[in-house]
């Protein structure tokens, strides 16, 4: 998150029981297809502390890498949200045809974890993680995707640079909800959107641990999904 570690671990604190709220609604009222949707502020919080670890390790030791809590923090923000989200959209679509449609952008979207994901597992001078203006940056610009970007916008500035695939990764998370026929979707969205948009032009130096603050404040709009949630209709009584 981009404020402190203490801040980080509020927020993953107070998701935790959000999302368990959000599971025992879910199966209370008997709605199953809302589970993938309602473990989502569960995760979100467990992403969130896991970021608080980053700011401990890079407190107490600046010079070491904190790379397994930082890899933790990434796995979330680089691989499983942009699949995540499409596969909830889908399993929650009433409409086969949306439905085909939202599957196919969760199979495109595991490309996500294969272009920015697994290069930093397998090489451990990819990633640097540091604190740049009270937020978390984490540096993985050198990967190859990047040099391609370089070579076809150059000479755009390095923020310019990341806009392409920042667009990309907006597209993988927010537009499933948005072309959802569920109406839960569509407000957040819209404001994943805008606060995605918003953290790559000011926090353009910190996106990635800057917008998933946002996202997962949002994601105690869940709570509220989950309380409206209708309890299945009781059986007739037999005459």
């Amino acid at each position: 998150m981009c404020f402190s570690g203490e801040a980080s671990f509020v927020v993953g604190g107070a998701l935790l029981p959000a999302g368990a709220f959000c599971i025992g609604a879910a199966l209370k009222k008997q709605s199953p297809s809302y589970l993938g949707l309602a473990i989502v502020p569960l995760l979100f919080g467990i992403q969130q502390i896991s970021e608080g670890f980053v700011w401990l390790a890079l407190e107490r030791n600046p010079n070491v890498q904190p790379r397994a809590e930082s890899l933790v923090f990434l796995f979330f923000a680089l691989a499983f949200w942009p699949f995540w989200f499409p596969v909830l959209t889908a399993m929650m679509e009433p409409q086969p045809p949306r439905r085909w449609i939202l599957a196919g952008i969760a199979l495109l979207a595991t490309a996500w974890f294969w272009v920015l994901y697994y290069p930093l597992l397998i090489d451990d001078d990819a990633l640097t993680t540091r604190v740049e203006h009270h937020s978390i940056q984490y540096d993985y610009y050198s990967l190859p995707i990047y040099g391609q970007l370089e070579d076809w916008l150059k000479p755009a500035p390095a923020p310019v640079l990341r806009l392409p695939l920042q667009f990309l990764y907006l597209a993988s998370i927010a537009a499933p909800m948005l072309l959802s026929s569920n109406t839960w979707g569509r407000i957040p969205g819209l404001i994943l959107a805008l606060s995605a948009l918003f953290s790559a032009i000011v926090f353009h130096y910190a996106f990635v641990s800057v917008w998933c603050f946002f996202a997962a404040v949002l994601a105690g709009y869940l709570c509220w999904v989950f309380y409206q949630l209708e309890h299945p209709a009781e059986p007739a009584p037999a005459s």
